[in-house]
């Protein structure tokens, strides 16, 4: 059972393109991985003409995204690869819409939106994915 109190955002690492990538993600998550479904709680992708908020897995499931951290926290993956460019306009709105509605559902505190980057050597959401930006326009 998932009990969170953060949430840690993501980039997928690929280029977002006309076709899906959330069920490729998917299944690399379960057949690979070998996990019971996609390890991020929510993706936001464009889907068209239009960036949509996908579920991965409820947020009361224990996610599978960040070790260490999977009891405590909802994750959140943006799609696209975000170390040499920013990420879109609508797809940042989107991110903060979504995780907006999570602090207010799961009483998180604002100040609890981390990177991947803050509990893994990675650059996860991105080289160009201001953190501290998307936590002072929350």
């Amino acid at each position: 059972m998932n009990k969170p109190n953060k949430i840690i955002l993501h980039h997928s690492a690929t280029e977002d393109g006309p076709t899906v990538s959330w069920g490729a993600i998917r299944r690399y998550h379960v057949k690979e991985c070998s996990w019971g479904a996609i390890g991020y709680h929510f993706g936001i992708e464009l889907v068209g003409d239009y960036y949509e908020v996908l579920v991965g897995r409820l947020p009361h499931e224990q996610g599978a995204h960040t070790q260490g951290q999977n009891t405590q926290s909802i994750g959140v993956c943006f799609i696209g690869q975000f170390d040499n460019k920013p990420v879109p306009p609508d797809q940042w709105k989107q991110g903060l819409w979504l995780c907006r509605y999570l602090i207010s559902e799961f009483q998180i505190n604002p100040d609890e939106i981390y990177g991947h980057r803050s509990f893994a050597n990675k650059t996860c959401p991105g080289k160009m994915f201001d953190v501290e930006l998307f936590k002072q326009q929350i």
